[in-house]
């Protein structure tokens, strides 16, 4: 009878051990476990970081609520990612790190606050924390009053984090982040319309007035490479702006080895084409072309500052060494007749050719 209950007690022991394996398997999504910290600031803030949504005094949080966290992956595998719970909310990841390095992961969030008031939840991975703040309001909080910085022209001061392929599905590494400035505390929405098959979107709540940074979560697929002009605004049009970035050619090398032709003085083969007339908006017509010195074939990006309401810019793919010619496309709407000069940055050199406006 002691051997039957010996085995008995084996067969248990065995049983809850697998149960726990396939337990843990199933919380990671992969058999091996990953391992890294998650990335924080000197006063222990997660960096970089990025909350979306209202959250609103008893009101349950969906999909639109959620935080993105960056993770120093050491080895690859699956991952938990999860945050305590404050004033009744909380939030949670689960995936697996395909590759070591930062990656930008995202969490969903779950519950309803019950106390309009700053939560700080602790964030935690593989015995490392960071900390997050985020606003819940009262379901009768009104909109902000603020302005894009750049409206009604081209967006100031943003930023377009990422990579963009074509044919690859964006992360929640991709997101937008500019400028504003609030004269009313309050919630805010705002929007990229579907531009190429990519639309940037985003909600939340102004605590305080002065400038903010606002950042935008992508989504979608990238249809075709090139530069991409969109808008950014708020769902009345109330305030909005343009911005540019460029979308990476499937199976295009990243960076190209370059200079600009004429460094540190006039661009080299400098010309123009279109009609440059103020108030009237710039086209696909409205062109410069410039050259620049390749070293190493890739992907590149050209782009001029601002200036007098214009912007020339121009991305595609050096498939060949030595000088070629590269045609900036012009975007915006001309303020003043007269001669301005304009200075060109491409890879880590500047040129300079000036334009006449008729």
């Amino acid at each position: 009878m002691k051997f039957f209950k010996a085995i008995f007690f084996l067969a248990l022991v065995g049983t809850l051990y697998t149960s726990c394996q396939k337990e843990t398997s199933y919380e990671g999504g992969a058999t091996s476990i990953s391992s890294g910290s998650l990335k924080s600031g000197g006063s222990g803030d997660c960096l970089p970081s990025n909350v979306n949504g209202l959250y609103k005094v008893g009101v349950t949080l969906n999909t639109s609520n959620y935080i993105d966290v960056t993770v120093n992956v050491t080895t690859a595998g699956s991952y938990v990612v999860k945050s305590d719970t404050v004033n009744g909310i909380y939030f949670r990841g689960v995936g697996v790190f395909q590759a070591t390095g930062n990656q930008v992961i995202r969490l969903t969030g779950g519950g309803r606050p019950t106390l309009a008031q700053l939560n700080e939840l602790t964030i935690k991975y593989n015995g490392s924390i960071c900390k997050i703040g985020i606003n819940s309001i009262d379901a009768t909080t009104p909109e902000a009053e603020f302005q894009l910085n750049g409206s009604p022209a081209n967006c100031t001061g943003y930023t377009v984090n990422g990579n963009y392929v074509a044919g690859t599905t964006l992360t929640a590494a991709n997101t937008l982040s500019f400028m504003v400035n609030v004269t009313a505390p309050g919630t805010y929405s705002l929007s990229v319309p579907s531009v190429n098959g990519v639309i940037f979107t985003g909600s939340g709540y102004f605590a305080a007035i002065g400038p903010q940074t606002v950042t935008l979560s992508g989504f979608g697929t990238p249809a075709q490479p090139g530069i991409v002009t969109a808008d950014v605004a708020t769902l009345s049009l109330s305030t909005k702006c343009s911005f540019i970035y460029t979308i990476i050619p499937s199976g295009g090398n990243l960076n190209a080895t370059f200079t600009m032709a004429g460094a540190g003085s006039a661009c080299a083969n400098f010309s123009t084409s279109g009609t440059f007339t103020p108030g009237t908006p710039m086209n696909g017509t409205n062109t410069a072309t410039v050259d620049a010195i390749v070293t190493g074939t890739g992907i590149y990006t050209v782009a001029s500052n601002t200036v007098n309401g214009v912007t020339f810019v121009a991305s595609g793919n050096f498939t060949q060494t030595g000088t070629r010619a590269v045609t900036l496309t012009a975007i915006g709407t001309p303020a003043a007749a007269g001669t301005f000069t304009f200075s060109v940055t491409g890879g880590s050199s500047t040129c300079t050719f000036d334009l006449t406006f008729n």
